[in-house]
């Protein structure tokens, strides 16, 4: 049986996008993308099987199109906030490594043991943490990011071999 099953008329679908649009609100609340993917597939299913097709029934179905994509919008701003803050992080640890390697090579005849050392943890940590960043990345939506911090890994890496051979 689904839950659409025995839902005639006006008043009987108004109740029920009242229903859908409290369970709504609760998962816009939640943090977790699942819970309002899974309400906006309802709000569609609402419209999908609403019927008849009056103009007080189509008024329901804009209602309830609106909150679905209302819900999938605050699932997007949430991975372009979530993007935007790792692109931050890459900066600063780019940032961190560009200060290393220029500290690196202005002193590189006159640099000290323990100096070396301080570079190598900088960057041996730099590293780990590009690392764990990038382990939480999705290969689809976040090439480009990849790249990038794959390319400051390799960097890193480059930097690394050139402080251990002094």
């Amino acid at each position: 049986m689904s839950e659409w099953d025995g839902i005639e008329g006006y008043a009987s679908w108004n109740e029920k996008l009242r229903a859908l649009m409290d369970e709504a609100a609760k998962a816009a609340k939640r943090t977790e993308p699942d819970a309002r993917y899974a309400m906006s597939d309802r709000l569609v299913e609402f419209v999908e099987n609403s019927f008849p097709n009056d103009d007080k029934i189509k008024a329901l179905d804009d209602i309830a199109s609106k909150a679905a994509v209302g819900l999938l919008e605050q699932n997007i701003d949430d991975r372009l906030k979530s993007i935007v803050a790792r692109n931050a992080e890459l900066a600063q640890l780019t940032k961190q490594f560009e200060a290393g390697a220029e500290d690196a090579n202005a002193s590189a005849a006159s640099i000290r043991l323990q100096r070396v050392k301080q570079t190598l943890d900088v960057l041996n940590t730099g590293v780990a943490a590009m690392k764990d960043l990038r382990a939480t990345l999705k290969t689809g939506t976040d090439k480009q990011l990849i790249a990038s911090i794959d390319k400051a890994m390799s960097a890193a890496q480059s930097v690394r071999n050139l402080l251990e051979k002094t």
